[in-house]
């Protein structure tokens, strides 16, 4: 495949690339079975029933609700939940929460995405903003302090201001004044080619429109990186959830995208998983999340052996499903893949997937998938849902079982 990042590649200086592992097809093997937003008090029956990975998350909006002002009977009480799910026998894996942004740091000048035509996004602009991820650092140290980082295996890691590694959907989100090289555009991130220039309007020659692709494209690297180094840097010693949803924008699409003049915003919320596995570490650290297992994509199609021979910029792997997609991106660099369902409320398609029991439903295909891929772990979203009769427990945990 064409690299689509090489300047970025330069970057794993920041953190170290690490040595490259020999990837290998996908073995088919049997996943761990876990929860997201795991309930303590649902954790005794969920261990015994083999559930063995539990996910918490904080939130910044709630720890820091005003600058310096830290709630830190709930960074306790979060840190007593991680104990009791250790006691419990299971791994932990830890959301941020960055993406819960305070009122009072969105309230800042420059604080939230922009698009193109000017509209502000609900969302922190940390991937462009270097003093908002000073602020999210001190947050982070905060935590630290109280939380053992420790005790977590690993953490979850998304775009700062949004929960997983996207910008918005419906635009494109790099004109806000940082952006468009303003005085706060991060240090470790290459100033912006054309700044001026708005996806679509022409103007630009083809090397031009990559170079702009790439550099959005690459921010999102960028965010990730900074995470990395800041938790490492705070003693966290444990794996990276890399959160990456759906197929995105495939390497064929991609060069489509820019070839056309990026006029239309299929590469606006970034996406593009080649590129980002492929600027990412190697070190054993990064592990790939499919955060939509079993959402009907690639008719849901599972991995199989031949996958690794199917070259990244072949056409075919955009019918794919999102879980065959990344596990096949995962395996070109040597990570590890884990993966989660859609959650409920996306859809009535979706929905009524999830409530069905059967070979047919959810939570069936979704281990199916997982197994035929390989997943390390297929956490179920949401540990509620288990309980509150949507889907009984056994409907998901047993088939962790064969």
């Amino acid at each position: 495949m064409r690299p689509l990042l090489a300047g970025l590649l330069a970057g794993c200086l920041l953190v170290g690339c690490g040595a490259s592992v020999t990837p290998s097809a996908a073995v088919a093997g049997v996943p761990t079975a876990g929860t997201l937003l795991s309930a303590v008090e649902h954790s005794p029956a969920e261990a015994a029933a083999g559930v063995r990975a539990a996910m918490v998350e904080l939130s910044w909006a709630r720890v820091e609700p005003e600058p310096g002002r830290i709630d830190v009977a709930a960074l306790r009480a979060l840190r007593a939940d991680v104990d009791a799910l250790r006691r419990d026998g299971r791994s932990v894996s830890l959301g941020l929460g960055l993406h819960d942004t305070p009122d009072w740091v969105l309230a800042l000048p420059d604080a939230r995405l922009v698009d193109a035509s000017g509209r502000t996004s609900p969302y922190a602009a940390i991937v462009f903003d270097r003093r908002l991820r000073a602020l999210a650092e001190a947050y982070l140290a905060r935590v630290a302090a109280v939380v053992d980082l420790r005790a977590v295996d690993s953490i979850r890691l998304g775009a700062g201001g949004l929960g997983e590694v996207l910008y918005p959907d419906g635009g494109w989100w790099a004109f806000d004044r940082n952006a468009r090289n303003g005085p706060d555009l991060p240090s470790s991130m290459p100033r912006n080619p054309a700044p001026g220039w708005v996806p679509g309007s022409g103007g630009l020659p083809a090397d031009g429109v990559r170079a702009w692709a790439d550099w959005y494209v690459g921010a999102l690297v960028d965010v990730v990186r900074w995470q990395m180094t800041t938790l490492s840097d705070l003693g966290f010693g444990g794996s990276f959830e890399v959160l990456t949803p759906g197929v995105g924008v495939v390497p064929a699409a991609y060069d489509a995208a820019v070839a056309r003049g990026l006029s239309d915003d299929r590469l606006g919320t970034g996406a593009a998983w080649a590129a980002l596995y492929a600027a990412l570490p190697h070190d054993g650290r990064v592990v790939a999340s499919v955060t939509s297992v079993a959402d009907g994509s690639g008719g849901d199609d599972p991995c199989t052996p031949d996958d690794r021979a199917v070259a990244l910029d072949d056409p075919v792997v955009g019918e794919w499903s999102a879980t065959r997609w990344i596990t096949r991106v995962a395996g070109e660099h040597g990570l590890a893949v884990t993966g989660e369902n859609p959650g409920y409320g996306a859809s009535a398609d979706l929905d009524a997937a999830y409530r069905d029991p059967s070979e047919q439903g959810m939570a069936a295909v979704a281990w199916r998938q997982a197994r035929a891929c390989g997943l390390r772990t297929l956490s179920w979203a949401h540990d509620r849902q288990l309980w509150d009769g949507t889907l009984p427990l056994a409907a998901f945990a047993d088939r962790a079982r064969g």
